[in-house]
């Protein structure tokens, strides 16, 4: 199950892969995972999540920080 705080890193993702006009497909490519990894990871019916690699990797490739993707406060 996603957590509260799991939701917040993937929607936080997601808009910032939209706001680049970044797909799913070339932000999968750009971390070394499946396009249906990250439609998984944004879909609230599978339980599939990013680790700390991945929000790592992520912020890599889009060219922000990590905590970009993160609460400010615990949730």
């Amino acid at each position: 199950m996603k957590t509260p705080v799991d939701l917040y890193v993937i929607d936080a993702i997601r808009k910032e892969r939209i706001a680049q006009k970044v797909s799913q497909a070339m932000l999968a490519y750009g971390i070394g995972v499946s396009k249906g990894f990250i439609g998984m990871a944004e879909s609230p019916k599978y339980n599939i999540k990013y680790n700390i690699n991945h929000i790592n990797e992520i912020a890599k490739f889009l060219g922000c920080s990590p905590r970009d993707f993160l609460p400010e406060k615990p949730l």
